[in-house]
């Protein structure tokens, strides 16, 4: 990746929403991460497990890993639910920050 990385001012590289090896090795392979999240309580719940991963890869592979953000996504915000994950959402991103 670091022969690429000079030629292009971004790389995407996009995973499935699975925590395995080739996860590990894009977060590996990464300077940050944007990390999608649906507004529903089990991919929100998901995003737990992949902050152990992210903190994993720091510690052993990439430990200038960095977030640069959360996106949500599929958002209704009529819904109770919704607005309830975004505010757990919320309060972890502040929480990851500092």
């Amino acid at each position: 990746m670091n022969i690429r990385k000079k030629d292009y001012d971004y790389i995407l590289i996009d995973c499935m929403p699975s925590l395995g090896m080739i996860t590990i090795n894009a977060l590996t392979a990464a300077d940050s991460v944007i990390i999608p999240v649906q507004a529903q309580f089990l991919p929100a719940k998901g995003m737990t497990q992949l902050m152990k991963s992210i903190d994993m890869v720091r510690n052993h592979t990439n430990d200038k890993l960095k977030i640069s953000g959360i996106v949500m996504t599929l958002v209704d915000g009529r819904t109770n639910l919704a607005k309830e994950v975004i505010d757990v959402i919320d309060t972890a991103a502040v929480l990851m920050y500092t």
